[in-house]
């Protein structure tokens, strides 16, 4: 998690994916002590706080910090785009402390807040009015403690990744005449004993109407390079939500069984090995604003996952591993 890390300048707006593409309004894991600590930003449609990232966040955290009012800018721009303010995210800004690890601490604590677009067939026209936001190709990069303050299996040799760079890409497109964006996502991903390999796709349309906007997305990654729905959270930040406990799944059609040996690279398997993508992240005001975001990317290695044995299932969520990373995003008025 190198160079992941998102610049939130004067004003926040951060959006989440629904269902399949954008993610269905969620709220986010609240930052702990650990991830206050801890920060890091993505690309896609929230923001996660990281302890490794914190050496490569400073750019975020002082732009954060030198803000000349970001509540005051969020209501102008509010004002400005006419859309609504968030007063919730108002609030968690108004309890945070003046330093940088209280801002991110509230942009930890905000709700999603994007509305689902009923035609999921719709696509966004790319027009003059467009405002992209490109993260360019930064580095994601093995974390023990997550965002989201939970533990992850780091040990000197990976099961699941390649020594080798790990990298991933956002661009947002935001419209705020139409109020609606979208974005492309892309992965590079080495997995162990394997080639690289790269993952695109469209996250799909979703509507705008306050700010900060504030949104998340997930998809799986298939080890051929192609994507699929990712059955296996509901709209969470990691693979598990507890150290005994896997994130539920919203398609009844599939089993925790299935699910598990998804997502397993263990040797001993010939399971699909894939991987599971989540993205929370901000965008900002019009063209020449900064934007913030998180991506991470998570896969286990255990020899015999059983979903219907605790133990078991506990063991397996010992074995995931979790690249996570940040990037900075600045609005371009789309050529």
């Amino acid at each position: 998690m190198k160079n992941f890390s998102i610049i939130i300048n004067s004003i926040l707006l951060l959006f989440s994916f629904f269902s399949y593409s954008y993610a269905v309004v969620s709220t986010p894991t609240p930052a702990t002590s650990n991830v206050v600590n801890q920060i890091s930003s993505s690309i896609s449609h929230s923001v996660v706080n990281s302890g490794n990232v914190i050496s490569n966040s400073q750019n975020v955290t002082s732009n954060l910090i030198n803000s000349t009012n970001l509540k005051e800018d969020i209501k102008v721009n509010a004002e400005k785009l006419d859309l609504k303010v968030d007063e919730g995210a108002l609030s968690a800004l108004s309890d945070a402390s003046s330093d940088s690890e209280g801002v991110v601490e509230a942009m930890g604590d905000m709700k999603d807040n994007i509305m689902e677009i009923e035609d999921h067939d719709y696509v966004m026209t790319m027009t003059e009015d467009v405002i992209v936001y490109d993260s360019g190709w930064f580095a994601i990069e093995r974390v023990e403690t997550g965002s989201n303050g939970l533990t992850y299996n780091k040990p000197d040799t990976s099961n699941v990744f390649a020594d080798a760079v790990q990298e991933a890409r956002g661009k947002i497109y935001v419209n705020f005449n139409k109020k609606e964006m979208s974005s492309d996502l892309f992965t590079r991903i080495t997995l162990k004993g394997a080639s690289q390999v790269q993952h695109e796709w469209n996250s799909g349309s979703a509507r705008i109407g306050a700010l900060p906007v504030v949104a998340s997305t997930v998809k799986g990654l298939k080890s051929d390079g192609s994507t699929d729905f990712d059955e296996f959270v509901d709209i969470q930040p990691s693979m598990q939500v507890a150290a005994d406990t896997l994130a539920p799944n919203y398609d009844p059609g599939k089993t925790k069984q299935e699910l598990m040996d998804w997502y397993n690279h263990s040797s001993d398997t010939e399971a699909d090995k894939r991987l599971f993508f989540y993205g929370k992240f901000t965008t900002v005001g019009d063209a020449g604003t900064p934007g913030t975001g998180t991506i991470v990317v998570e896969g286990a290695a255990h020899a015999n996952p059983d979903a219907t044995n605790a133990t078991t299932t506990a063991s397996y969520i010992a074995t995931i591993e979790r690249l996570e990373g940040s990037a900075t995003i600045e609005g371009k008025a789309l050529d």
